[in-house]
């Protein structure tokens, strides 16, 4: 009987670890992502709700503030509505603001955008395979890319207004 119960407990003992493991493993190397600061930013041409097709190759000479969303993330909204405000400001100075949405319906996402007023390029990811090349699995992710097209940093979760207004200072042309 003792045997048995040593055994039992074992088993179970293993499979914790194992699990444990396994979700050390999958959040580590989730967050990593495919795509870091330092590397070339992957092109992509999506289509914006207007149909109009945006190349993230025809951005270079521009920083560029890449955001992945969904309409469900709450973090993601605070985030549109502080880019919202600021968007023409940095325009100005040189900086393109793509928001990514992650595969929702095309309704959904045209009901946000014209609901909040969202002024700047967003575009459906069908498929998500852009979001898969850049190794994105929480959302909001973001990628600060250069005007020469080189990933400066990357961001994942929610920001404050100062820290999405930090973000943006540091993709004018000329300033790093």
């Amino acid at each position: 009987m003792k045997k048995r119960r040593l055994v039992i407990r074992t088993a179970i003992l293993l499979v914790l670890t194992a699990a444990l493991g396994y979700t050390f493993y999958t959040h580590f190397s989730e967050e990593r992502g495919l795509v870091d600061a330092g590397d070339e930013a992957p092109d992509f041409a999506l289509e914006d709700m207007e149909g109009n097709t945006v190349h993230l190759d025809e951005m270079k000479g521009s920083g560029v503030y890449l955001t992945f969303w969904a309409t469900y993330c709450a973090y993601c909204r605070d985030k549109m509505e502080y880019l919202k405000d600021y968007h023409e400001d940095y325009r100005d100075k040189g900086v393109e603001i793509v928001a990514v949405n992650v595969d929702e319906p095309s309704v959904s996402v045209q009901r946000y955008i014209d609901r909040h007023s969202v002024p700047y390029a967003n575009v459906i990811d069908r498929g998500m395979r852009v979001s898969n090349a850049y190794g994105v699995r929480s959302l909001p992710a973001v990628f600060l890319i250069d005007e020469s097209g080189a990933v400066v940093e990357r961001q994942i979760g929610g920001k404050t207004e100062a820290q999405v207004l930090e973000a943006l200072d540091k993709l004018v042309p000329g300033s790093g």
